[in-house]
């Protein structure tokens, strides 16, 4: 009797249909909110976006904030290597050091007496001569 019970039971099951009026067709959690809610998460939406973007203009600051002070650093380290070779450039332009290289490595001296010519007259000065240059 349980057996035929049970089998009348499996035979005369329906499937359930919930309520047609509450079950709702879901085209989109945003189409199917109030009016009221939609305008909420638009107003939310729009803070969040401002929210990053600030974030975002935060972050580009700082990033040229560190370019700023590295350019610096990188400005000192040209000036100061600059200032060594325009020092380097005097020491090689120093008349003492070109008379020394002259007499020493190609065997120059100072002559005894300068000769200008000018519009085709010669006039010979007599100097007298030094034997170093001083800066």
């Amino acid at each position: 009797m349980l057996v035929e019970k049970a089998a009348w039971k499996m035979n005369s099951a329906q499937p359930y249909v919930g309520d047609v009026q509450k079950v709702r067709r879901r085209d989109g959690s945003f189409l199917s909110m109030s009016p009221e809610m939609k305008g909420i998460c638009i107003v939310v939406g729009m803070i969040v976006l401002c929210v990053i973007m600030l974030l975002f203009m935060q972050s580009m600051k700082a990033r040229t904030g560190y370019e700023v002070v590295r350019m610096q650093q990188e400005v000192v380290q040209l000036t100061k290597a600059n200032d060594e070779l325009n020092l380097e450039v005097a020491e090689l332009k120093s008349p003492t050091r070109i008379q020394k290289i002259a007499q020493d490595k190609l065997g120059m001296v100072l002559p005894d007496a300068f000769v200008y010519n000018s519009k085709g007259t010669t006039v010979e000065r007599d100097v007298q001569v030094t034997k170093r240059i001083v800066d």
